[in-house]
């Protein structure tokens, strides 16, 4: 190759004493091929080719991405929120290894909002390492669909288990693509999918109770919904008020903690059991929201228990969906999925 032309340049770099930055002015050289057409320009291998500043500065810059807001930027470093996310960008991009697939033993799955209205990823966590796999857009069954046509036969053999929340698409995806591993229903979704049974059967009940009752049992939800190793005696002394004035609430409060004895259970077999006979108390019980919740959960019976045999739940992912939130909060929103990808993967990596 010939040299074609020299330009000079300037670009940005860490700051030299007082100030914010340091310019550095440079000579680039474009290199051209006459016989297959090319051209090239060299640049010393410090600075990007691309942008007006070197490696190090981006990186100082990606540094303090992780701990301040971005539109905190300008006033430590002089540089534009919009530019110290590019940089940011750009340096994670050359900086973080690609997903490892291999060795795989369980997945968690779940959808994570990230804009309003309906703007929706699907993220898929390793369960032993935390480190994310993959983030799609969308919550569908395609959404999850990409990242498993991406793993090979090989990879695919060695996931035993996955855990879901029980959306169906998710399911539909994992017995199309990895019908050899166990589908398991996150206990976290469940036990939230019975509470808000029960602060229905509290609004209901509200809704026919007299004026004098209803001052007993308004602002009351989070009282039933508590634990009891949790209350204090004064708690535990207003929980037993509401439930000596309303039969229905006390009998939904019973069955809500009598279900939480399934997660005791190691066996399979016992623990499908007792979740059956649970059904058959709440469908006995005479409240049609605990009686519609029962049915649900027998015929999802199977992917419930399987946590007593597997252990495994989506507690980590509710963790990392949180740590999304954060991440574009700090981020003052985030316009592009691919940099709030790379931003969950290093976090991700970092444990």
């Amino acid at each position: 190759m010939s040299e074609n032309r020299r330009r000079t340049r300037l670009v940005q770099d860490l700051p030299c004493g007082v100030g914010r930055f340091t310019w550095i002015m440079f000579e680039s050289i474009q290199l051209t091929c006459w016989q297959c057409k090319t051209w090239r320009t060299e640049s010393p291998s410090e600075i990007h080719p691309e942008k007006r500043a070197t490696w190090r500065l981006m990186r100082y810059v990606s540094v303090l991405m992780k701990h301040v807001p971005a539109n905190f930027l300008p006033e430590l470093t002089g540089i534009s929120p919009a530019t110290a996310l590019r940089y940011d960008k750009a340096v994670l991009e050359a900086d973080l290894p690609p997903p490892n697939l291999d060795g795989i033993i369980g997945l968690l799955i779940d959808e994570k909002q990230v804009r309003r209205g309906h703007g929706y990823v699907t993220c898929v966590l390793n369960a032993t390492t935390g480190e994310l796999l993959h983030m799609g857009e969308g919550k569908k069954k395609e959404s999850l669909t990409a990242f498993l046509d991406q793993l090979s036969e090989q990879q695919k053999a060695s996931i035993k288990v996955a855990c879901i929340d029980r959306a169906g698409a998710y399911k539909a995806a994992l017995a199309e693509k990895l019908p050899g591993a166990k589908v398991v229903y996150d206990k976290f979704h469940i036990m939230q999918n019975l509470n808000q049974v029960i602060d229905e059967v509290r609004r209901s009940e509200m809704k026919k109770a007299s004026e004098e009752m209803r001052y007993e049992l308004k602002g009351q939800r989070y009282l039933l919904l508590k634990r009891p190793w949790k209350m204090n005696d004064d708690a535990k002394a207003q929980l037993c008020k509401l439930l000596s004035v309303n039969s229905l609430i006390t009998t939904a409060y019973i069955l809500k903690e009598a279900f939480d004895k399934v997660w005791d259970y190691t066996t399979k077999g016992w623990a499908r059991c007792y979740l059956l006979k649970w059904c058959d108390w709440a469908k006995a019980s005479g409240c049609s929201p605990l009686k519609r919740f029962a049915n649900g959960i027998v015929k999802d019976a199977d992917p419930i228990v399987g946590y007593c045999v597997n252990q495994i739940s989506n507690g980590r992912m509710e963790g990392f969906n949180n740590l999304i939130s954060r991440v574009i909060h700090k981020a003052c929103g985030m316009p592009k999925l691919d940099y709030l990808w790379l931003k969950m993967r290093q976090i991700s990596l970092q444990g």
